[in-house]
């Protein structure tokens, strides 16, 4: 039998999975790595419809959990979160150097070209440091939500490590999505209780907040399914 670690000995996080769901088969294993931003994302797809994901942060510690793949939709949303004020930042920066070393080496004007030179060296200094900075603050990511609640519950780093084998990792991911909702043939209203345990679960895990929950929880007490089912 396959093993998963879920030990909470470098945790920041609290991990209360009570199910100690037994790991059958592992189907996929799936990395990415930003060494940017110090951050390394780990999922393994097990026994079909679960799916476990590790956070490793280089100055945050690690955050792990576990998923039910059943209550997931299956088509992924981008956010795509620019620094733009950094990167304006980062551009006028660069202009000032430009405009500086025209200054220092083709100006005919007198300048103390030290002053220059040094004011110049700052300025290219700060740009680039504003580009890295845009960098590192600008979000590319691809997120899967809950099926009603519309809880985000896995986040991704878009096209890492390579374009090609996120895209073949995310279109696998979604089959096994759609094939867990097939297989688990539950009634709208079973699909919605189990969806709001699931959520409760990683509300307490720490993985969404109590205002994600709450959210979620009165869309899917707005659901047309579960009031009749209260009706009834």
């Amino acid at each position: 039998m396959e093993e998963i670690d879920l030990s909470t000995s470098e945790d920041i996080t609290l991990f209360t999975d009570e199910e100690q769901v037994a790991v059958k088969t592992i189907n996929h294993e799936f990395s990415q790595e930003s060494k940017l931003k110090g951050v390394v994302r780990e999922f393994t797809i097990f026994n079909d419809i679960q799916c476990y994901q590790s956070v490793k942060r280089k100055h945050g510690g690690k955050h792990k959990f576990r998923v039910n793949l059943t209550h997931l939709n299956p088509k992924p949303k981008r956010d795509f979160i620019l620094a733009e004020g950094w990167l304006i930042t980062a551009a006028i920066s660069t202009v000032l150097s430009f405009m500086l070393v025209y200054i220092g080496w083709f100006s005919s004007l007198q300048f103390n070209h030290q002053a220059v030179f040094i004011i110049t060296a700052l300025t290219i200094s700060f740009s680039v440091i504003a580009f890295l900075i845009t960098l590192l603050k600008t979000q590319d990511r691809i997120r899967l939500f809950s099926n009603c609640g519309c809880a985000p519950i896995l986040e991704l780093m878009n096209n890492k490590p390579d374009r090609e084998s996120f895209a073949a990792f995310m279109e696998l991911l979604s089959s096994h999505i759609i094939k867990a909702q097939h297989s688990a043939d539950l009634s709208a209203t079973e699909r919605l209780v189990l969806e709001l345990k699931e959520l409760r679960r990683l509300k307490d895990e720490s993985v969404i907040t109590e205002a994600v929950y709450e959210q979620a929880k009165q869309k899917i007490f707005k659901n047309k399914a579960f009031k009749s089912e209260s009706r009834d």
